[in-house]
């Protein structure tokens, strides 16, 4: 997917998001407000929306599936790189490709998947930017729980998850992971593609 759209947003909050992964360690993980605190210190850049994608796509497939286009949650179902719910399959290849696929054809298609991972960040992005008031962390936060809870305000609960009687990390865990990874990301950004 070609994402053409660009979102000037200010590298700024990135690169503070950066520095408190490199300067501040753990402390990032008790208090992101650390890294935000940093932003009026650094220099304006920009960041394009698909940076922001990239990152996000590849903090999530690292967290989900280790990059495995073939995983399947052997509880849930969730299938390949995104550990996309059986019963979005459907609905989300219709939206992305135009067309509704089978749950065997999206799990044999990294291509496809990627797509529709794609697609849905798409959308999630421009929802969390908005209702973020353009604040990076939130934002990723929001996105993360989007994709792992259905809910995009529950990013701060603590709540653990169950599915099928199985304890998952809390919606707060996951966000926070993600937002960990997302960094990481962005940091290496410009040494490789996906």
């Amino acid at each position: 997917m070609v994402i053409t759209k660009a979102l000037r947003c200010s590298r700024t909050l990135t690169s503070a998001l950066i520095s408190g992964m490199l300067g501040v360690g753990l402390a990032l993980s008790m208090n992101p407000s650390i890294a935000q605190a940093e932003v009026a210190s650094n220099s304006q850049e920009y960041v394009t929306l698909s940076d922001h994608l990239v990152a996000l796509r590849r903090a999530i497939i690292g967290q989900e599936s280790s990059s495995n286009f073939r995983a399947v949650n052997p509880y849930s179902g969730a299938l390949g790189y995104g550990q996309v719910m059986p019963a979005n399959v459907a609905s989300w290849t219709r939206e992305a490709l135009g067309h509704s696929i089978s749950q065997a054809d999206f799990l044999n298609s990294p291509d496809i998947q990627l797509q529709v991972i794609d697609y849905k960040l798409n959308q999630y992005w421009q929802d969390a930017w908005a209702t973020s008031g353009g604040d990076v962390t939130i934002a990723i936060r929001q996105v993360a729980s989007r994709w792992y809870s259905g809910n995009p305000q529950n990013y701060t609960s603590t709540a653990p998850e169950f599915y099928a009687g199985r304890r998952y990390p809390s919606i707060a865990e996951y966000s926070f992971s993600i937002l960990q990874r997302y960094v990481a990301h962005v940091r290496g950004m410009r040494s490789y593609t996906y």
